[in-house]
């Protein structure tokens, strides 16, 4: 899963440093559900759960890599619930406003299509207008919702053209 600037890849135990950077960074962080890294530990422990969630089938998550600097600038996941996959996100707060965003989202989203998913779903923190316009660019709609007041569903549905 690739683009002009982007690849994606399994998670290693050689990210954990760089994802301690940036999953223990408080402020990218309030925009995340969970809470900041404390200790490089948890970075590993993120590494290991990717492996245990793979096997079951649970959520695949994926190192975000830029092609220009072989760098890991965040990580992206999808969980597979019946007919549909949940996706979410992080980008390194330095790589913000690159367009990264929108471009995993769209790489992942066309990854998904070939899938057997009727349609996607991104839970977002209200707040986080930037993951909200770049759900927006990839032609995710908001959808109403009462379950999480301080969070907006975004939802993609998959045609078959």
């Amino acid at each position: 899963m690739q683009d002009e600037r982007l690849y994606l890849r399994e998670l290693i135990d050689d990210d954990a440093n760089r994802l301690f950077e940036i999953y223990s960074n408080s402020e990218a962080m309030k925009y995340r559900e969970s809470k900041a890294m404390i200790v490089i530990e948890d970075a590993y422990e993120m590494i290991s759960r990717a492996k245990k969630t793979k096997q079951t089938s649970y959520e695949y998550r994926f190192a975000i890599i830029e092609k220009k600097s072989d760098k890991l600038i965040g990580s992206i996941m999808y969980q597979p619930v019946a007919n549909k996959a949940i996706i979410g996100y992080s980008i390194d707060e330095n790589f913000w406003n690159n367009g990264y965003g929108s471009a995993v989202v769209k790489i992942i989203v066309d990854y998904l299509k070939t899938k057997d998913f009727y349609y996607l779903e991104a839970w977002v923190k209200k707040e986080n207008l930037a993951s909200c316009k770049v759900l927006e660019k990839n032609n995710f709609k908001q959808i109403s919702q009462t379950i999480y007041p301080n969070n907006k569903l975004y939802q993609y549905k998959i045609t078959n053209s």
